[in-house]
């Protein structure tokens, strides 16, 4: 995709009705090099399931940004493992919640440790499937 960013106007539908935060926010400044928010904090990358589900919203609701969504890697070490790994988690995070786009009620704890893992940088361990629920594998040490 090109390096021209986007314009804001794509967004205007989700701006005006979307379920907002920051990683959400942080994509449309990113891709459109227009500031939205006017806070700023350290981690604006999703952080754990229900941040991950307004950022995966938002790529539904304007659907013209995904092709631009992996120059969002551009933006962080995090950014860019978390595009990376975006399509596993989603379907991960879906597997734990079925339909979790229509209104996050569950528990995602298999997405959200491999969201921590992906950020941190981690692999996954095939053994306990991340969840350090098996006896303790010489990978991950039940972690």
């Amino acid at each position: 995709m090109s390096a021209t960013p986007m314009p804001l106007s794509y967004f205007h539908g989700w701006l005006a009705t979307g379920e907002r935060g920051i990683s959400s926010e942080a994509i449309v400044s990113h891709l459109t090099g227009v500031p939205i928010t006017p806070w700023h904090r350290l981690a604006d990358y999703p952080l754990d399931p229900a941040d991950f589900r307004r950022c995966q919203l938002l790529l539904e609701r304007a659907p013209l940004a995904r092709p631009y969504f992996p120059a969002m890697a551009s933006r962080s070490p995090q950014w860019a493992r978390l595009v990376e790994a975006w399509d596993d988690i989603h379907a991960l995070i879906e597997e734990d919640v079925p339909g979790y786009l229509n209104g996050y009620n569950g528990s995602a704890i298999r997405g959200y440790r491999l969201m921590q893992r992906v950020i941190a940088g981690g692999v996954q361990c095939d053994i306990c499937d991340g969840t350090g629920q098996a006896d303790p594998c010489p990978k991950c040490k039940g972690t």
